[in-house]
């Protein structure tokens, strides 16, 4: 064939700087070694003594032009090479294997000789061409194709290296490198063939597909072989996967399998939860809690009127003797706030300071709180349940801010010893929840599996909600909407009996206390599903927990023992996340990340502790929707099912 001009390409990897001179290497090892071998950037390690063996490759991730790629056992590949021959371009046929049977070789496998990815590729092997040689490595490429193909690769891209034809693909048959239209033509292909003609690579389309695209070897992917000297010292193999989401569905067993291991789930959570709950009771027996944290408990509106009531008939007793009024208000400073292991969840001290009328500085303050008990007292009197946001717009030009009304709430909520709901006042809704529960909200009986995809908004009194059943088998908590979205449309709860709710990102009191509830009246399991950032595990910390800014009635917040299924940062690697779905953590990510493993609550579980150490290796987080780079259904058809299958969860 006519040779074509040689394109215009940048030599981008040339700036990288050389290598250092490759180490001399043995001429055999044993199989037990070359399975210790492993590869990072362009350095060998013995993986069991974390020594670098050498330098031969380009500082480029494997696999980081393409598709995704892995490392690969070598046990074997001698076998399979026998008889394979290649074709130099006088048309000579060589036995691939003595391509390392005297030297040692790095041997590139290319897509196809026309392919941009493989020409950036060679670029980088290239630039390090003369340190290789210079340390007697040989640089070799291989494409599927005829010799004259070769030729044109060579006069088009000045590789450097040897370069070999394989027109009938029997090296990549035998080496079972990755073959078909939708392994090669995928999403992060596709991205990175738009981002090398930026660079100002291009494909040779002719070239690749001329006749048809078996012959010519166009859907086949390729990989890289370091070997020799000595035809079976094959030291380390690298290939791009057929079909890693293929390979995932493959070891998914059937759901009976699945469902029996979620069946022992359950029944060791039901046989956990006969234990009785801890109290502050349980942290220190010959104390009284009360006199050294904050307490607060359910109250029914006849109780807290009375104790508003007190409290008012105190103030103003204290008006007429002269002394003026002051509340006592339970300090909810950072300092007072603590964590004990025995019981797993944030606790207040109690510490109380003064809020007095007559001095300037907590005057305001002062008028606020007793605003805030009389428009309580009001509503229980009326028998009446007001959002938060009702509250507030009740004197807009005292409370000025809405967080000033919502926090004198909580205060208020302190000092009379009672929960926030006692006061009959809520949070607007914002949790919902979906799949096999069934319950009464103020005496409306609601099947949560006829919710259709946006699921049954929970209710933000719950203490209305009752008649709770379900067949489920565990709870599945999921941070974001979009999620529990997807697992609701595709009905993952039937496959799987399970109740999906979700708080849309920071969870809100009614979301933690029907949770709580259902772990309790069910005594199911909880797994979660949060991102794979320091955000997600906080949202998941305060589930299990509780805030700070609520830890006076972390009791009733709480959902101890709850599992977390994923994303994990160690998933991005093992579930293969593509590089463009990961995003790199901010130097906020990172703070809050290293603020995390300082808190007692993680330093607990040493499974959190290496997540997060992995996640600040790495500095890269990741979002549940990455995993929709592998199918839109992926989430629900691979990933979930394997975590249960595998019970990888920490």
């Amino acid at each position: 064939m006519a040779a074509r001009p040689p394109l215009v390409m940048p030599r981008a990897a040339a700036s990288a700087g050389p290598l250092p001179a490759a180490a001399t290497v043995a001429p055999r090892q044993s199989a037990q070694c070359l399975r210790a071998r492993g590869a990072v950037g362009g350095l060998f390690f013995d993986q069991r003594t974390a020594r670098p063996v050498r330098h031969l490759l380009p500082d480029a991730k494997f696999g980081a032009i393409g598709s995704t790629a892995e490392a690969a056992p070598t046990e074997g590949l001698v076998q399979k090479l026998q008889g394979v021959e290649v074709f130099d371009l006088s048309g000579k046929a060589v036995p691939i294997v003595d391509l390392w049977k005297e030297r040692k070789a790095v041997v590139a496998f290319a897509r196809h000789f026309g392919c941009v990815l493989c020409r950036k590729r060679a670029d980088l092997l290239a630039a390090k061409q003369d340190v290789m040689q210079a340390a007697g490595v040989a640089l070799v490429l291989i494409g599927p194709g005829s010799v004259e193909q070769a030729k044109a690769f060579c006069e088009q891209t000045k590789f450097k290296g040897e370069v070999y034809a394989d027109p009938t693909h029997s090296s990549y048959d035998a080496l079972e490198f990755a073959f078909g239209l939708f392994s090669t033509f995928t999403p992060a292909a596709g991205l990175k063939i738009i981002q090398l003609y930026r660079e100002g690579y291009r494909q040779d389309w002719e070239l690749s597909f001329e006749k048809n695209t078996r012959t010519k070897g166009g859907w086949y992917q390729g990989g890289l072989i370091v070997a020799g000297p000595g035809i079976d010292n094959i030291l380390y193999i690298h290939k791009v996967s057929a079909s890693h989401t293929k390979f995932l569905r493959s070891k998914l067993r059937p759901d009976v399998s699945i469902l029996a291991t979620l069946r022992s789930l359950a029944s060791a959570s039901a046989s956990k939860s006969k234990a009785a709950a801890k109290s502050l009771a349980d942290h220190d027996p010959s104390a009284d809690p009360a006199s050294s944290y904050i307490v607060v408990a359910d109250q029914d509106s006849a109780s807290v009127t009375s104790r508003i009531n007190r409290l008012v008939l105190a103030a103003a007793r204290s008006i007429l003797s002269g002394r003026g009024f002051s509340f006592a208000v339970p300090s909810r400073a950072a300092s007072n706030q603590v964590y004990l292991p025995d019981l797993d969840r944030i606790v207040l001290v109690r510490r109380e300071s003064a809020r007095p009328f007559a001095n300037v500085a907590t005057a305001r303050k002062a008028t606020i709180t007793a605003r805030v008990l009389s428009l309580v007292h009001a509503v229980l009197g009326r028998g009446i349940h007001v959002t938060k946001r009702d509250l507030f717009y009740t004197d807009v030009k005292l409370f000025g801010d809405q967080s000033q009304s919502d926090a004198v709430l909580d205060d208020v909520s302190c000092m009379l010893g009672c929960t926030r709901s006692s006061l009959h006042v809520v949070a607007s809704e914002k949790g919902v929840v979906v799949g096999r529960l069934v319950f009464a909200d103020d005496g409306d009986r609601i099947d949560c599996t006829r919710m259709g995809v946006g699921g049954k908004a929970i209710p933000p009194n719950v203490d209305r909600v009752s008649g709770i059943e379900s067949d489920a088998l565990f709870i599945l908590l999921v941070e974001k909407d979009a999620a529990f979205m997807r697992l609701a449309e595709d009905r993952f709860y039937n496959r799987f009996p399970c109740i999906i709710l979700t708080a849309k990102g920071q969870p809100d009191v009614a979301t933690r206390l029907f949770l709580r509830r259902l772990k309790v009246e069910l005594k199911l399991p909880v797994l979660a599903l949060v991102d794979s950032d320091p955000y997600g595990l906080k949202i998941l910390s305060v589930y299990m927990c509780g805030s700070k800014n609520m830890s006076y009635d972390s009791a009733n917040l709480t959902t101890p023992d709850i599992k977390w299924l994923g994303v994990r940062p160690s998933d991005l690697d093992k579930y293969r996340v593509p590089e463009q779905c990961r995003l790199p953590m901010t130097d906020h990510d990172i703070k809050v990340g290293k603020e995390l493993l300082e808190e007692d609550f993680v330093k607990q579980n040493e499974g959190w502790v290496k997540e997060l150490e992995t996640m600040l290796r790495t500095k890269q987080k990741a979002e549940i929707q990455a995993l929709s780079s592998f199918g839109f259904q992926y989430l629900t058809e691979v990933y979930l099912p394997l975590k249960l299958q595998e019970q990888d969860w920490i």
